[in-house]
């Protein structure tokens, strides 16, 4: 297949896009535009709104800086590293967030980021990938002290050059617990830190991250957040105030009405703006020229990308009623943790009303059960389509028992390959007979 597939759905398709900006709980493509998609491979693959994207992009960027002028968004490479999502936020001005090596080598390398623009967080790291980031002049945020080792010894190696780090702290927050990852900001720790900073004078530590993905990602849990970052950097800086503050991620994007239901709160982006900006304009002022980071990705991605698979048999089983579709749970639910996932049936022939039925995937493993109690009139050949699929789905989806579907990308009234159906040779390349 082509990488590119120039279509104007509006022409070709017979009902076109209809996608509402402020309610993502829809039906984005007709059975017949499911259909012919579907027919360029093996009837599932995803399919991503590089439009939707950029508006959301746009919006949280615009309620953070509306409170806080300084405000820089940095995407998360490990929600969704599909090259077309980092070139299409590029292009925006926005930063990247990787947390490994092979994240930084899609970022600097295939799509071009300055490593200035790249921020590097992460836990596990080889000294010589610490080496090249920090010669490179990246944000490079040390997770542990013995990556703060590793940045020592470089910097007596490297003795006529300056570096800078900063540094990720855990503390506990509010309906959230602790992180594992950062350094304890304790009075300890922050000793020692000020003590690492005054062994290192080729090295200045530049401001302070944090990030929580364990929390439920209210308003209180980022107050918190903020407040936690706020009070070490008034001990860490005492004189001068940092570069930055970055608050990390973990922020709720625009999701369908049936996913948003199952949880507490769900904080829009004026909301999150206002309880973090709000901080930040307290203790630097109004115009300050210290940074406000923030590394979002599912909060970015996550809505404008759908899962659609086709219905290959319908069977009737101890009194339930199984649609056998060509997709699996590795394909939708990496990181969910037990909410109803939002999908709809596109019928050919749609009927009103209809019996609640299980959506049954394609690997053989008899816990593979998609999803239960969907409504509807299903027969073989309808499309299920699982909504909120941007974060942390094709990313995580390994070749097992079938390989990867394609990603087909909606810009400007075309649409392309952002990733080709994989196939047995790409699975095989790497092993030796």
């Amino acid at each position: 297949m082509k990488k590119e597939m120039p279509m104007n759905l509006h022409e070709l398709f017979d009902t076109g896009i209809d996608r509402p900006l402020n309610n993502v709980d829809h039906v984005a493509l007709s059975h017949t535009q499911l259909r012919i998609l579907g027919e360029q491979g093996t009837g599932s693959f995803y399919f991503l709104d590089l439009e939707k994207l950029r508006d959301n992009y746009h919006r949280l960027r615009r309620a953070f800086v509306s409170v806080y002028e300084n405000s820089q968004i940095a995407y998360s490479f490990k929600t969704n590293y599909a090259p077309v999502i980092g070139s299409r936020l590029k292009e925006l001005g926005c930063m990247a967030e990787v947390v490994s090596a092979m994240e930084y080598h899609i970022a600097t390398e295939v799509l071009g980021y300055a490593p200035d623009k790249v921020v590097v967080n992460g836990p596990v790291h080889e000294a010589d990938f610490v080496e090249k980031i920090l010669l490179d002049g990246a944000q490079f945020n040390a997770d542990a002290w013995y990556l703060l080792d590793m940045t020592g010894e470089i910097c007596r190696r490297y003795p006529e050059r300056q570096f800078h780090i900063g540094i990720r702290l855990t503390y506990p927050i509010a309906e959230g617990g602790f992180s594992r990852f950062g350094i304890p900001s304790d009075a300890t720790n922050l000793q020692r830190l000020r003590e690492w900073q005054a062994a290192h004078r080729n090295c200045r530590i530049r401001g302070l991250h944090s990030h929580f993905s364990n929390s439920s990602r209210s308003l209180v849990s980022f107050a918190d957040r903020i407040a936690g970052l706020l009070k070490a950097s008034d001990m860490l800086f005492p004189e001068a105030p940092p570069d930055f503050i970055n608050i990390g991620g973990g922020f709720f994007g625009e999701m369908p009405q049936s996913l948003a239901r199952q949880y507490v709160e769900t904080p829009g982006f004026a909301a999150y703006a206002q309880q973090i900006g709000q901080a930040m304009r307290q203790r630097f002022g109004a115009r300050s020229d210290v940074t406000l980071l923030l590394e979002p990705g599912t909060a970015l991605i996550a809505n404008a990308m759908v899962f659609a698979c086709k219905v290959l048999e319908v069977k009737y089983a101890e009194g339930k009623i199984l649609a056998l579709v060509n997709g699996s749970n590795h394909n939708i639910n990496h990181k969910w943790a037990g909410e109803a996932l939002p999908v709809q049936l596109v019928s050919q022939r749609p009927q009103a009303g209809g019996a609640e039925f299980d959506v049954v995937g394609n690997t053989c493993i008899e816990k593979d059960i998609m999803r239960t109690g969907v409504r509807g009139h299903v027969a073989a050949g309808d499309y299920l389509v699982f909504q909120y699929m941007g974060g942390y789905t094709n990313v995580l989806k390994q070749p097992f028992i079938h390989p990867c579907q394609p990603i087909y990308c909606w810009e400007d009234g075309r649409v392309f390959v952002g990733k080709r159906q994989e196939n047995v040779n790409d699975i095989l390349a790497t092993y030796v007979l």
